[in-house]
């Protein structure tokens, strides 16, 4: 067994690098800065008029400096200070908007569903649909780059209480670790015969009018114990704004300009009933993490084995419509691709995609998968081993810590055990230690959290995303949205 320390990778931004995307943004600018980008951001707010009074004061107040969270034992990186949203630092982008931008939905109006439907499918139906009627109106009338939707806290109060599969509000909370965060590519949830999500299903069918939205509670004004520090908020707020409004915030560090390296992540997802399997794909661009989103052919499973695989026809059409899509946004096709999965690959499975990426001349592939492995090292004192930490098992299984301690924040900054994942390589071109390296600088491309020290890569998040988001979508009849920034 050999174990190595993999330094933390560096991001790129506007006139240079960094590994840690606040301070990347505040001290260096988005990597688009000298690019077309949105300097300014043209939102639409849709709500009770009093969320919306209060989110407005709130971002009034991001537009300038915000105090990073204090403690006993001070982590200023952790919790860096919030530079504020203008067009003088950091982003150099601000927000603008009008009256005629603001929908007001009447309090009546959630009160009459709340109370006259008895089935939680009909009331979580009616309410997405007063959102959807002023989401049309906005993109037909009026030109919002990315949509706000707020709710407000008594609604939310009433979801989590009725919802059986909730969510997160875009703007996040404390991540916390599970051991279901990897183990399985499917939502097993058995409380209910079809799965009810408020934020999955406004998601879905706002699609179709090709405008992100951006899901806010109107707490976030004041933020409460457990939520982040006002100032986090503001980082990750501000950053998916910008990553929606088609901004780049930041990029991977290219090393060679003249290849070009594609990732792609697959995962399995169950239908609302839970009667079908299908597959989601979802493919991130090269280093600049611009991506496409493909849906997968269903899948049988049986009896005797109920882990998900594709057939050799199922990997082959998969891949090859998705490197055609590829094509049809960057205008080449890859010199190398990195397909993640989060189950073990079959020979079915290897051979399919081998196939589709000879025929379009991609002379690399390597085929990995990631899990969450049992294995666990032990360092001495109080910390857990260093984030990076990767030791070999054998040329094709590798284990890799992509959460612990962190230099740069001087501490560990979860508040669970680290867990490592095991990295299984089915089919490999480049070095295995290239390609741990890859995977721990993937963690870093999630540009819904800027905290950097993810467990997975952006390639299976956004597959996982992706899959909670399409389950709602009709595939015969909605059209889905080829860019990531519709499902985060």
């Amino acid at each position: 067994m050999k174990i190595r320390y993999i330094e933390e990778p560096s991001l790129q931004f506007g006139s240079d690098q960094h590994i840690c995307p606040k301070a990347g943004i505040y001290e260096f600018n988005p990597f688009d800065i000298s690019q077309v980008r949105p300097e300014k951001i043209t939102i639409g707010i849709i709500g009770k008029g009093e969320s919306i009074d209060k989110v407005l004061e709130w971002l009034e107040s991001c537009k300038s400096h915000i105090d990073g969270k204090t403690s006993k034992t001070p982590h200023p990186n952790l919790f860096l200070n919030f530079c504020g949203f203008n067009k003088d630092v950091g982003f150099k982008s601000e927000i603008v908007y009008d009256d005629s931008y603001l929908r007001r939905l009447n309090n009546s109006e959630f009160d009459d569903i709340i109370k006259g439907k008895h089935d939680l499918e009909a009331r979580i139906n009616d309410i997405v649909e007063l959102y959807i009627n002023e989401i049309k109106f906005l993109t037909k009338n009026k030109k919002p780059d990315v949509i706000l939707c707020v709710l407000s806290e008594n609604f939310i109060t009433y979801i989590q209480e009725k919802d059986i599969s909730k969510d997160d509000e875009d703007e996040g909370n404390d991540e916390t670790e599970t051991k279901n965060d990897i183990e399985n590519d499917l939502d097993e949830e058995e409380i209910s015969e079809k799965e009810q999500n408020f934020r999955r299903l406004l998601k879905a069918k706002s699609m179709q009018y090709n405008v992100p939205i951006q899901i806010v509670r109107d707490r976030i004004v004041k933020p409460t114990s457990e939520m982040q520090d006002a100032a986090t908020i503001a980082w990750n707020f501000f950053t998916a704004l910008y990553y929606k409004a088609s901004g780049t915030p930041w990029a991977l560090v290219r090393k060679d300009s003249a290849e070009t390296t594609c990732y792609a992540g697959i995962s399995f997802f169950k239908s609302r009933d839970k009667k079908t399997t299908q597959t989601s794909i979802a493919q991130i661009f090269n280093e600049l993490g611009k991506g496409v989103i493909l849906r997968g052919e269903e899948i049988t499973l049986t009896k005797l084995n109920k882990t998900p695989h594709l057939s050799d026809i199922q990997a082959y059409n998969l891949l090859s419509l998705s490197l055609k899509e590829y094509y049809e946004a960057v205008k080449i096709y890859p010199k190398r691709l990195v397909l993640h999965k989060t189950s073990n690959f079959n020979s079915d499975e290897v051979y399919g995609f081998t196939q589709a990426a000879k025929e379009l001349h991609i002379n690399q592939i390597d085929l990995v998968s990631i899990q969450e492995s049992d294995i666990r090292l032990y360092r001495e004192g109080g910390y857990p081993p260093m984030r990076g930490t990767h030791f070999t098992l054998s040329d094709d299984y590798h284990v890799l810590y992509t959460r612990g301690s962190v230099p740069y924040y001087e501490t560990y900054p979860g508040r669970y055990i680290p867990v490592t994942i095991d990295i299984k390589l089915a089919r490999y071109d480049e070095s295995p230690n290239l390609i741990c390296e890859e995977i721990l600088a993937l963690t870093k491309m999630n540009w819904n959290n800027t905290q950097f020290d993810r467990k997975l890569p952006i390639t299976l998040e956004c597959a996982r995303n992706v899959g909670e988001i399409l389950k709602y979508l009709d595939p015969k009849e909605d059209e889905m949205q080829l860019r990531y920034s519709f499902y985060m």
